[in-house]
């Protein structure tokens, strides 16, 4: 994988966390509602890599999925409980639909009990599972039409009420599109040498601008083009980030190596596990203006820290026995 296109995706996974952290942010600090759906940029680049650059599958694909996720998640849900400290009675249960990436919670509530952003868990296990299970599958742009007009149908369907309206509980059909995006685009995207251009540098500064504005603007967007129907919204977010990801990958933007961006990206997922602790952590001691950058500035140390003692020493000491056992390549 050459160095351009590890920024490009260092790029892609800042710029998500960057939408997350500020969707949280805004709300908690000031009670403004900024949402892009920033998640949705992680799921472009899950499918773009598992869909084009992953060469195993079936239960070691699996296996080296949760080896680079499930250590610091559980570090982050013991850290979630020990902060907001519910009830005794509710630890068990809480506990028990954690450790199962939240695929058995019962209701909408349950998923976000400790940190809103889990909800996307179950999400990405289940893609997981399909890419790990399923045959090899060449993305197509029809394949990511028809996913997406699945989507809007099971939208309009009654199971929007499933589980008291979390039916993120399976990526499909609502977010596989996502996914299927990601791989297509990459598919689309090496099938010839890419050669950078300014003017694709551009529209991926533009379009960042546009999921931003789209991000303030969020209520007024919803009520005035999408009829308060949020999964359209979220729909056309998808498209836009993955616009915004062909455009990265054919951009000036990402040519250069830089090591501020790769430290960003590396520790992308532990911002995305820990960034909702330190607002709990500041509220009682300092007003809004002083605690957002201490509290951005601690998410960062968090998930470098997360990196650091939980993330990568456990991916060192499982990368060669996990590919001893099943007689494969480095995972």
């Amino acid at each position: 994988m050459s160095s351009s296109l590890f920024n490009a995706l260092h790029l892609m996974k800042v710029f998500g966390a960057v939408l997350v952290v500020t969707c949280h942010y805004a709300a908690f600090y000031y009670g403004f509602s900024f949402y892009s759906d920033g998640t949705a940029c992680f799921f472009v680049v899950a499918g773009y890599y598992a869909l084009n650059w992953e060469r195993t599958r079936g239960i070691h694909y699996l296996l080296k999925r949760l080896v680079r996720l499930y250590p610091a998640y559980l570090v982050a849900v013991v850290a979630y409980l020990l902060t907001l400290s519910p009830p005794l009675n509710d630890w068990p249960g809480l506990i028990f639909h954690h450790l199962a990436f939240l695929l058995t919670v019962p209701d909408k509530a349950t998923a976000f009990a400790l940190n809103p952003p889990f909800w996307s868990l179950p999400v990405f296990f289940t893609f997981f599972a399909l890419v790990a299970f399923l045959p090899r599958i060449t993305p197509r742009a029809w394949q990511v039409g028809a996913l997406m007009l699945v989507a809007s149908a099971v939208a309009l369907s009654p199971l929007t009420g499933w589980r008291d309206g979390y039916i993120e509980l399976l990526v499909f059909p609502l977010h596989l599109g996502a996914f299927w995006l990601g791989g297509w685009i990459g598919h689309r995207a090496h099938r010839r040498p890419i050669t950078p251009s300014l003017g694709y540098s551009w529209l991926a500064i533009a379009l960042m601008a546009l999921a931003v504005g789209c991000g303030l603007l969020y209520q007024p967007v919803i009520e005035g083009l999408f009829f308060k129907a949020g999964y359209y919204y979220r729909g056309a977010m998808v498209l836009v980030f993955g616009a915004l990801f062909w455009a990265v990958l054919h951009s000036r933007l990402v040519v250069r190596p830089s090591r501020v961006l790769a430290f960003l990206g590396t520790i992308s997922f532990g911002v995305y596990l820990f960034h909702n602790l330190p607002p709990i952590w500041l509220a009682p001691y300092l007003p809004s203006a002083q605690a957002l950058p201490v509290a951005v500035g601690l998410s960062i140390l968090l998930a470098w820290g997360s990196w650091a003692l939980v993330e990568a020493p456990f991916l060192r000491f499982c990368k060669p026995r996990l590919a001893r056992w099943m007689g494969a390549p480095g995972v």
